[in-house]
């Protein structure tokens, strides 16, 4: 099994959803619901049946936090309200009262269950006892019910109450977009930054507190992951307050459990770089939320075109292979080049002062070489899901094609002459600079946002694992906190390089013997 240290895979990460707690089960009831398949009546059944298994959730956690017994009392005031022989035949009046008062209670729900001083203790993450009966998974599970809840209660009150119709626009289905590929972006890559605390030579004891943390800080993300499933076209916009203030409550979790380890990274540069795409992502997170949640004027997000396109090209290759993860594909070949196209986009060098024409090129190349890869899965008929992935590889070759437009018109004029024009998608460069993209001697194709084809930002969110082989993040430390490592194997993984780069590269290598430097401003 490929488990690369830069992601939440299914041996890495044991958090499994299944049931009424799957994405898959929450699709399906609020395309029933909203094709009229479902009637209201067999919606309060539905809801019922995750009611149960929610109070059967919060009974198995009783004893670990005070919340979750709390708790069950508020899912015994929902189901009352399910239960009541007069809530099917209410009118929209009735109707609209009781579901706006389930919707709050399971916000307040949710709340206390995602942000529950449990999942901030490592103490917790440290007792055996606690992982090995899956405490943490329940927590996660519980999560998983209510936010499916949330989501088909809220499709629910848009198709039988006019007063929670949706109100989305173009520009919130962006947001959405923009907001969740952010989001993805943040969180792997800080989980990526933070696991290379764990190749430093340390004592076992210390080895184990590490891993706990880092256990810690995962379960955080992956709850921050469940909650953003919200973000969606069902949300009516008088609810959007209630989910930022969860997500800025896990935001917060994140950063706390995350600052120890932060601290032992500090002098790892490739830990420090993929920290500030991290903080950028986050940023850009928040500016694309605070739209969504109609701000009036959220803060400004400086970011530059080149940094903002980076972020959304990490954030969808890495919710891509979240989803070959989830379905045990993740030794695919898709899989694969998602790797290498990540291994490259975060290691781009960081450009500051002085630079040279090697690394204005080899940026070059490297953009191009994750262009060309992205559109092999196309045109080759690679993708394991085209109905949902080709969507964001057509949105990713977009944002690349603008990136790589960026590094032309400031550098264009040191690689004009190797570059080589008028080529095609079915005949890439022998150069490794020349053309498989638009702007380089063809047309380029109009951006097409995952959304406009009728993809769910989180289509890719839901990890499938089993917990039994949770150990193995543990037993292989990656030696670089980025490389992927096989399974038996306790080495990197040597990065896949296209054959016809090989040619560019050798001009590269070259030109880092020249003493010719391009100074220019911070970029």
């Amino acid at each position: 099994m490929h488990t690369p240290r830069i992601f939440t895979t299914p041996v890495m990460s044991g958090y499994a959803y299944s049931g009424v707690s799957s994405g898959e089960y929450k699709d399906s009831l609020c395309r029933a619901i909203t094709t009229g398949l479902m009637p209201y009546d067999e919606f309060l059944k539905v809801l019922r049946e995750c009611m149960l298994e929610l109070r059967s959730t919060f009974n198995e956690l009783r004893d670990v936090n005070v919340v979750f017994a709390a708790n069950v009392g508020r899912i015994d005031f929902i189901g009352s309200y399910v239960d009541a022989e007069s809530i099917a035949s209410a009118g929209p009046t009735g109707r609209e009262r009781v579901l706006y008062e389930i919707i709050h209670s399971l916000y307040d729900a949710l709340q206390d269950c995602a942000t529950a001083a449990c999942n901030q203790d490592v103490a917790r993450f440290m007792d055996p006892d606690f992982c090995r009966r899956g405490a943490h998974l329940q927590i996660a599970k519980a999560c998983g019910i209510l936010v499916n809840a949330l989501v088909m209660a809220q499709c629910c009150a848009i198709t039988f109450s006019m007063s929670f119709a949706s109100d989305m626009g173009e520009r919130d289905a962006d947001s959405v977009y923009h907001a969740s590929m952010a989001l993805s972006a943040y969180v792997n890559a800080k989980f990526s930054a933070l696991s290379t605390c764990l190749n430093s030579s340390v004592s076992t004891e210390e080895k184990e507190r590490r891993k706990a943390i880092l256990r810690m800080v995962r379960h955080n993300i992956e709850l921050c992951n469940k909650v953003a499933e919200l973000l969606s076209t069902y949300i009516s916009s008088c609810f959007r307050s209630r989910i930022e203030h969860c997500c800025n409550g896990l935001l917060g979790a994140v950063e706390s459990s995350a600052t120890e380890c932060e601290a032992m990274v500090r002098n790892n540069e490739s830990a420090k770089r993929r920290l500030d795409t991290a903080g950028k992502a986050r940023t850009s997170f928040q500016y694309y939320f605070r739209i969504y949640s109609r701000c009036s004027n959220p803060k400004w997000n400086k970011q530059g075109e080149y940094t903002r396109d980076l972020l959304h090209v990490i954030g969808s290759l890495f919710s891509i292979y979240r989803g070959y993860a989830s379905t045990d594909n993740a030794g695919h070949v898709v899989a694969g080049k998602v790797e290498h196209c990540l291994r490259i986009l975060l290691a781009l060098h960081r450009i500051s002062g002085c630079i040279t024409i090697y690394k204005v090129r080899k940026i070059y190349l490297d953009m191009c070489t994750v262009y060309d890869e992205i559109q092999e899965c196309i045109t080759r008929g690679l993708l394991l899901n085209p109905q949902t992935e080709v969507g964001f590889c057509n949105a990713m070759l977009g944002y690349l094609s603008a990136m790589i437009g960026v590094w032309e018109k400031k550098y264009g004029r040191y690689f004009n002459n190797t570059r080589q024009t008028g080529g095609s998608p079915s005949q890439p460069s022998t150069s490794g600079l020349g053309s498989t993209r638009a702007g380089m001697g063809r047309s380029q194709a109009p951006y097409v946002s995952p959304q406009d084809q009728g993809i769910m930002p989180h289509a890719y969110a839901q990890p499938s694992t089993s917990y039994a082989h949770s150990s193995t993040l543990w037993d292989q430390p990656s030696t670089s906190g980025l490389g992927g490592t096989r399974a038996g194997m306790g080495r990197s993984q040597a990065p896949h390089m296209p054959p016809h780069y090989a040619p560019c590269i050798c001009t590269a290598l070259n030109v880092l013997c020249s003493t010719f430097n391009i100074w220019t401003r911070k970029y």
